[in-house]
């Protein structure tokens, strides 16, 4: 019987872990955040913008944005975004899951590609 063999927790499974969890389409584009739980307890927010009026501010019709929440805060930072969910009628914005990990001290990562 042949096996796999996975040095990488979840490696195998990425594109399980991986959710859409929003949505937006535009005349002239789209955006779309996906929510990845990685094989290695990190939790991260992929945003991703294409389109037209992406190439006319950036210069290339297709922008992505990287946001890591490290595994040692991401069941803090779980619970605030529930807490914060459950007790606002505002849609969450990557800047406001910024400003919460910098008020609760949750260490993050961000990245970026044009």
């Amino acid at each position: 019987m042949h096996m796999p063999i996975n040095l990488i927790p979840g490696l195998l499974f990425m594109e399980k872990n991986m959710e859409q969890i929003y949505r937006k389409k535009f005349p002239h584009g789209s955006h779309t955040v996906y929510c990845q739980y990685g094989g290695m307890g990190d939790l991260t927010l992929s945003s991703f913008h294409y389109g037209s009026d992406v190439e006319d501010y950036w210069g290339n019709d297709e922008y992505e944005y990287y946001f890591t929440v490290l595994k040692p805060g991401v069941s803090k930072f779980f619970i605030n975004c529930l807490a914060k969910g459950f007790n606002s009628n505002k849609k969450f914005t990557l800047q406001n899951l910024k400003e919460m990990c910098d008020k609760l001290d949750i260490e993050y990562r961000t990245d970026s590609w044009v």
